[in-house]
């Protein structure tokens, strides 16, 4: 008799990992930078990406914009990626925070839409996910899909496509011009915002639902 695989339990692993809180939300509001060392994500939505990464057994990742490197750490901790990678120039720095990132991350302090980010990229190769969090204007969040989509990957994911607060709303407008119709959204309700966030993952051929996902 074959032995399933125990269901991990996400919302246990992540319940000691600070995410986007109130403290967050009034720096937001009045200085217009959460200004605090916590993963600046919906808690609900970090979970929904955890199951995704498991399910689609994504083995590399690269994030753009780190903010203090707490959710790829998490992610790294959680998962032990084969290859890890960022891409940040020093937001939270500027901000008097520290960014913190696992010994084994491959870390380029440059704009992700140069061509030293691209030289980068390219001897980095290839990547399961990359998640984009970088710079929300249009046409910045724009350029790092162009730049992105023409190197090696499988799946790259968008922070803030549903949100509709005007610092970030660049991302939701680039979400919904995406060609094709390989998307997945994971947005849940965040109460301690007056805005949403939402993750959303765009490939250009692989479906990003794994077998089941709609029911979840």
């Amino acid at each position: 008799m074959v032995e399933r695989a125990a269901v991990r339990d996400f919302a246990a692993e992540l319940a000691d990992v600070p995410c986007w809180n109130r403290e967050a939300e009034f720096n937001r509001v009045h200085r217009g930078v959460p200004d605090v060392d916590v993963a600046l994500q919906n808690r609900a939505e970090l979970v929904l990406l955890c199951r995704w990464i498991e399910a689609m057994n994504v083995r590399s990742y690269l994030e753009v914009g780190v903010w203090t490197g707490r959710v790829l750490s998490t992610l790294h901790r959680l998962f032990r990626f084969e290859k890890v990678a960022a891409c940040d120039l020093g937001w939270a720095e500027d901000r008097g925070l520290s960014i913190s990132l696992p010994p084994d991350c491959a870390l380029l302090r440059a704009c992700s839409r140069s061509a030293d980010y691209v030289a980068w990229r390219e001897r980095l190769g290839h990547f399961d996910l990359v998640l984009i969090d970088g710079d929300h204007r249009y046409e910045a969040v724009k350029g790092d899909f162009e730049v992105n989509r023409a190197l090696p990957h499988r799946f790259l994911a968008f922070h803030d496509i549903a949100t509709t607060h005007p610092g970030d709303v660049g991302v939701r407008r680039l979400w919904g011009e995406l060609p094709g119709p390989h998307t997945l959204e994971l947005v849940r309700p965040l109460p301690v915002s007056r805005w949403r966030m939402g993750i959303g993952i765009w490939s250009a051929a692989e479906d990003p639902r794994p077998p089941g996902w709609a029911a979840r």
